[in-house]
């Protein structure tokens, strides 16, 4: 009887562990490995016989703790945040703060180069990219031609990192994507 209880309270203490664990865990974070997981999932799923697409929402705050997530996960990356907002008709907005240092460029700008953008996201076959339609340094307006060339010319260890106009493989599995008012729909 005695060996039978025991087995019990261990059962009871982990499962009490594991509860805690979850819920000690912040909501940031579930919703980045929740985004992780369904990427995961796409990827290893195998097209459908009828050649019909399957969808999946991300919503923006979901998609904005992923890419916190993933930029944790980088080292000597030239993006140190990036702040997405998804609004209708495949439109996109927010935030990006570059590593003027990883850019060489530390002296002009100092600790950080922030852009505000506007744009529309354009996606076929497995590519994406982003139209800039407005485009803000520290507020002002600038041409993205100035933001393209300072990608294309100068990069981390002098390599280029391409350019904003450029199309850039979505995750394995992902065909497209469109936007709505806060959120995402992957199609894969």
């Amino acid at each position: 009887m005695r060996v039978y209880l025991k087995q019990w309270v261990w059962i009871l203490v982990v499962g009490a562990c594991v509860v805690l664990m979850g819920g000690a865990m912040d909501p940031m974070t579930k919703d980045a490995l929740k985004v992780k997981h369904l990427l995961g999932t796409i990827e290893t799923k195998p097209s459908r016989p009828d050649g019909k697409e399957l969808a999946a929402e991300v919503s923006e705050k979901e998609l904005n703790a992923y890419i916190v997530y993933r930029l944790a996960q980088e080292k000597n990356t030239l993006v140190k945040s990036l702040n997405v907002h998804l609004l209708d008709q495949n439109q996109v907005g927010g935030k990006v703060r570059f590593n003027p240092e990883q850019l060489n460029m530390g002296f002009f700008f100092g600790e950080d180069l922030d852009f505000d953008f506007k744009g529309i996201l354009y996606t076929r076959t497995g590519s994406a990219r982003v139209d800039l339609t407005d485009l803000q340094l520290y507020g002002q307006p600038i041409d993205s031609k100035i933001l393209d060339s300072i990608l294309k010319t100068v990069g981390p260890d002098g390599t280029s990192s391409g350019g904003i106009g450029d199309w850039y493989e979505l995750p394995k599995g992902i065909k497209r994507i469109t936007t709505q008012r806060g959120k995402a729909v992957l199609y894969y």
